[in-house]
């Protein structure tokens, strides 16, 4: 399996129903050129309705997470070129944004422009205190375009994200978790052992609820209340009546009896 998916940029594993991606260009920073950014959407897809697939990291090789975009790539491009470019790495984070399974990003190290964007289309990220984050396009007379304006005020707030984006300056792994930028600040030796008890959880609930519940909760961040609540309700409504809720229903109403009587 990893070798069918596996390219020179990004590694592939799948073990236990953990789908782990790693960028794999540390000589060049990690960062997410063309050609990364069609790998890891390549390897997302092939294994997209995969029932082995449960939950996914994202985690890099080297001192870097990921210095954002190719900006080489990008001094080269014609009008036309850019508008094709930017359309495509927009599919890229939607894409990664609603993907069916719950995402999980680890970084160790610099998480910058299009890293830090990537990360904001991921459910959860961990940290080890030596990440830093930053959006930092102004620094080099760019402004975000992989939805970072748009998405990070909404974790971190409007305020917050205006000082990040303008001052291009970089927030430390406890500022962070302060602002709700990432769930969690471990050593780095700790962190694949802590990303694996996240996702130990998350491959024992029933894989359709978490599908519901991502789509759910991502609605929240782009409808009203009222459409968001008419949404939930909608995808709560075929739920109760799959055959999967109902049997972990009773499944826990059994284990629930079980535990009752033991304790009488």
């Amino acid at each position: 399996m990893s070798e069918s998916v596996s390219s020179e940029s990004i590694l592939v594993e799948l073990n236990g129903g953990v789908l782990h991606l790693t960028l794999n260009r540390p000589d060049r920073l990690n960062i997410l050129d063309v050609e990364t950014r069609r790998s890891l959407m390549s390897a997302l897809k092939t294994l997209e309705n995969s029932s082995e697939v449960r939950c996914v990291l994202m985690s890099s090789k080297g001192e870097v997470f990921s210095a954002g975009a190719d900006l080489r790539y990008i001094l080269e491009l014609s009008e036309l070129q850019a508008r094709e470019y930017t359309a495509f790495v927009k599919s890229v984070l939607d894409y990664v944004e609603a993907y069916p399974k719950p995402t999980i990003g680890l970084v160790d190290g610099l998480a910058v422009g299009g890293a830090l964007e990537l990360l904001l289309a991921l459910d959860m990220v961990l940290a080890t205190p030596n990440a830093r984050f930053g959006l930092t396009e102004l620094n080099v007379g760019l402004i975000p375009g992989g939805g970072g304006s748009q998405r990070l005020p909404r974790i971190v707030g409007v305020r917050k994200a205006k000082e990040m984006i303008f001052t291009g300056s970089l927030i430390n792994a406890d500022e962070a978790l302060s602002l709700g930028l990432v769930n969690r600040v471990v050593p780095r030796e700790s962190l694949m052992a802590e990303a694996m008890k996240i996702c130990e959880k998350i491959t024992a609930k029933s894989p359709a609820g978490l599908r519901l519940a991502k789509q759910s909760l991502n609605q929240s961040l782009y409808s009203s209340m009222g459409d968001g609540l008419r949404f939930e309700n909608a995808l709560y409504t075929s739920m109760v009546a799959s055959p999967d809720a109902k049997e972990r229903i009773k499944a826990f109403l059994e284990r629930r009896k079980e535990t009752a009587q033991k304790g009488g």
